[in-house]
């Protein structure tokens, strides 16, 4: 197929200039890294690169809700695209590999902890992909020893494969550190690098703090009224569109979504714990629910155009995943706000999160995990 055919059968009228560039390159084999806002087109490069190889390429996801709503997109446009997970049975796990192996899949979506099954690395070696695409790239820095260990194990897995598929890595927000971390933990070979402006003017931003001069532990309960009543008074705003909203703990999205319901409002919750993550998606997508509340697992790479509202009950993890989670606000360029919401106990308790994940790390591993929470504090903090 060539670009013209290709484009068309997607849907899509005509590429960015980078995106053209950033396909160029992974066709003449060389290793990429793509920085570019959320709802850019990041996800499309990777799509048309399977159909113009006419090979199949693997793209590493960190959550599931990414691929379930990348697959079910491809699927309803003719293009061969599956995903091997814990929702996917062992005869469907089977006509997948089937497929591998007769050269008909295009797309294969997986975790990274699903990258080191036997079979898929068997599977693999024996029909090397045309590439491996990692998204959401900044996961393999951020991430790590002592959690999702398996981001550590994806640059061995594609040494296995013979010949080397290319490499490309995409997400929406890297510093300069945070890319060479990428780089050099992939092992990209003299990688194209493409950097985009971050900025999206048709979202506006908003930084409020809750509970200023209250004990964070002795007063939670005022602190956690007040962000309750603020929430309410954003989501009543919103006539058209769906909301997300962030909270830092699954105790936090659980409580948080069975007060909005006791309140009548459409809402669902999301994390990686929960059950039925499909049917939750689904919903949120078609409209039956117009709030989901959600922890960093729900919403990485989830195009919903629709998006009107990101409130963030409590800081999450860091700068770059507070980048990346606003970004799903107003995908079709429509304005769209994004609210968080802080009180300085917040980052306490993520900063307790991170020290009880990463037990095992040294201290100076430990100071580079928390680096991205103290920025996102700096940034609260001096906001004007």
């Amino acid at each position: 197929m060539n670009i013209k055919e290709v484009t068309k059968m997607l849907g899509v009228e005509k590429l960015y200039e980078f995106q053209e560039d950033v396909l160029d390159q992974l066709l003449d084999g060389n290793d990429a890294i793509c920085i570019a806002p959320t709802g850019k087109g990041k996800s499309l490069i990777f799509q048309i690169l399977p159909l113009l190889l006419e090979k199949l390429v693997v793209v590493i996801e960190p959550h599931l809700a990414l691929e379930l709503d990348q697959v079910g997109k491809l699927e309803q446009k003719g293009i061969a695209a599956a995903y091997i997970n814990s929702l996917v049975t062992v005869s469907e796990r089977e006509k997948i590999l089937c497929a591998i192996e007769e050269g008909t899949l295009r797309l294969l979506y997986i975790t990274p902890e699903m990258l080191q099954n036997k079979n898929i690395c068997h599977i693999l070696r024996a029909n090397p992909p045309g590439a491996v695409v990692i998204d959401e790239a900044h996961c393999v820095v951020k991430q790590g020893i002592g959690f999702r260990e398996s981001y550590l194990e994806i640059d061995a897995v594609i040494g296995t494969m013979n010949p080397r598929p290319v490499v490309a890595a995409f997400t929406a927000t890297a510093t300069k550190t945070t890319a060479k971390g990428i780089m050099s933990q992939l092992h990209l070979n003299c990688p194209y690098v493409h950097r985009e402006s971050i900025t999206r003017t048709n979202i506006r931003v908003s930084v409020v703090e809750v509970g200023h001069g209250l004990g964070g532990k002795k007063q939670k309960a005022v602190i956690e009224k007040r962000k309750r009543e603020l929430i309410c008074k954003q989501i009543n705003k919103v006539k058209n569109g769906k909301i997300i909203i962030y909270c830092n703990t699954i105790k936090r999205v659980e409580e948080l979504c069975k007060y909005l319901k006791k309140k009548d409002y459409r809402a669902e919750f999301y994390h990686g714990q929960c059950d039925r993550k499909q049917e939750r998606l689904t919903g949120f997508i078609t409209g039956k629910f117009k709030i989901m509340v959600a922890t960093n697992a729900f919403g990485l790479g989830v195009d919903i155009p629709d998006i009107r509202l990101i409130i963030h009950h409590s800081p999450l993890m860091g700068l770059d995943d507070y980048v990346q989670e606003i970004g799903r606000a107003g995908r079709d360029g429509k304005k769209s706000k994004a609210l968080l919401l802080w009180h300085e106990y917040d980052f306490t308790i993520n900063r307790n999160l991170v020290r009880k994940e990463f037990l095992r790390l040294t201290r100076r591993e430990l100071e580079e995990k928390l680096e991205p929470i103290q920025a996102l504090e700096d940034y609260v903090k001096n906001y004007q």
